[in-house]
């Protein structure tokens, strides 16, 4: 158990310190650079070879990660796939909204979140701020995080609302604006180089007034932005046996942080087979439809790049596949205590009880038997228990990036997850023993 809350404390200040797919991948980028990782060029010369290992990133949000082993002809691709992107609130361009004098944030939900999580907690926001740069299509990214909670997304009291328990329609465009603040507490010195009366132009100057001073730059400088709220309250071990995290984002910065952990282990170990490679994409939560996201090339033509560089021919690229796998890892549902009638009678995942792997008759997850079978045969080897989730026959699943990976890179994949209660809240809930149970099993499974 001490080795599984170690484990625990380190994925939430990992969490904690990633509000943004943005964060998440600058924050990978670096624990990778401190481990020797070199950024890789699709159009680099120089030949690679044993030993060697790269980084690759796309739009700030997604990276990709690989080390050279033995054989990698023979042996092919041995990659863990994630996604970085979790449900939130972004800001909309136009991002001020004053009503009964207060100061709200537009917002447009992103991803299937869960609405009513979102209200009475304390908020942040962060993301991306692009800036003009050397030219008009030079464009620098500056990665923004208020660290405190500016944000406060207050319910309507029972009296005014009686049906609160029982019938509640919350909609997006009228209930989720969060509140900054209300406008009389808008200090002279804050405005005091705006010269518009136009309300609309003040309050857009405002906002950029606002993130200039946190980026320490020039509101002129300021061209457009990628922001998100979030809940800066820090993540914790709970339960009366301390069983459980509770954290944001949990779906999946969990899963991206223990494939990055795993792939990293034991790295005076260099002795194994093929090409690791870590790849975590943006955007699943809407559909992984972008050149960042797993439902475009860029994993494809990463992995071309590499057999290139390799001196694999055509017919060698083409052929890897066969001889490859493929981890996708997302979070699981977990049978739940209280709605346990939402679960399969016959499949019910449970919290701590090892990863789960998913199935779905329609192939909205990637799982069949020949895949199933190799990772089963990894968790017995690592002397781990799994699990199955299936979907309720009459209930509607998820989906993940496992099958939409695998009609781009046509080879064996799995998808597995560890399970959850509260998938898509603002606030989850995870096994602290599972941790380590993956951790296990995908140890095993880089140092084949």
């Amino acid at each position: 158990m001490k080795e599984a809350l170690a484990c625990a404390s380190t994925l939430l200040k990992f969490i904690d310190q990633s509000p943004t797919a943005y964060q998440a991948v600058s924050n990978m980028r670096q624990i990778l650079e401190n481990q020797g990782f070199k950024s890789y060029q699709l159009n680099q010369d120089s030949k690679l070879k044993i030993g060697d290992r790269y980084y690759y990133t796309k739009n700030d949000s997604a990276i990709i990660a690989f080390e050279i082993g033995q054989n990698p002809l023979e042996t092919g691709f041995k990659i863990f796939g994630a996604h970085t992107d979790s449900p939130s609130l972004r800001i909309k361009p136009k991002a001020i909204s004053i009503k009964e004098e207060a100061i709200r944030l537009n917002t447009e939900v992103y991803g299937g979140a869960i609405y009513s999580t979102w209200f009475d907690r304390p908020l942040s926001l962060a993301g991306r701020v692009s800036l003009k740069g050397s030219s008009p299509l030079q464009v620098e990214s500056r990665f923004l995080d208020f660290k405190r909670p500016i944000l406060i997304l207050p319910n309507v009291a029972i009296h005014m609302n009686r049906a609160v328990n029982s019938k509640n329609e919350i909609k997006a465009n009228l209930h989720l604006l969060p509140i900054m603040g209300m406008v009389d507490s808008i200090s002279e010195e804050e405005t005091e180089n705006i010269k518009d009366n136009n309300k609309e132009y003040f309050w857009q100057n405002w906002f950029y007034q606002l993130l200039a001073k946190e980026l320490e730059v020039k509101p002129e400088q300021i061209l457009d932005f990628d922001l998100f709220t979030y809940d800066p309250t820090p993540g914790q071990i709970v339960g009366i046996n301390s069983d459980f995290i509770t954290d944001s984002r949990l779906d999946n910065l969990a899963m991206c942080y223990a494939g990055l952990m795993a792939f990293l282990a034991d790295k005076e170990n260099e002795h194994f087979n093929g090409i690791n490679l870590l790849i975590f994409t943006d955007n699943e939560e809407v559909g992984s439809r972008t050149k960042q996201g797993a439902d475009s090339d860029f994993l494809r033509d990463l992995i071309e790049s590499i057999c290139i560089n390799l001196g694999f021919s055509r017919q060698d690229f083409l052929s890897v596949f066969d001889h490859s796998y493929m981890i996708s890892a997302d979070q699981a549902h977990a049978v739940h205590p209280n709605y346990s009638e939402y679960a399969d009678p016959d499949h019910r995942p449970k919290i701590n009880g090892g990863p789960v792997i998913k199935l779905a008759a329609s192939q909205s997850y990637a799982t069949d038997s020949h895949s199933s079978a190799k990772f089963i045969g990894l968790c017995q080897n690592a002397n781990v228990p799994y699990q199955w989730f299936v979907n309720r026959s009459d209930l509607r699943g998820g989906s993940t990036i496992g099958s939409i990976t695998s009609s781009h890179l046509p080879m064996s994949t799995v998808d597995i997850g560890n399970a959850i209660w509260a998938m898509h809240s603002s606030r989850e809930t995870a096994g602290v023993k599972d941790l380590v149970y993956l951790d296990k099993v995908l140890r095993t499974y880089f140092r084949l």
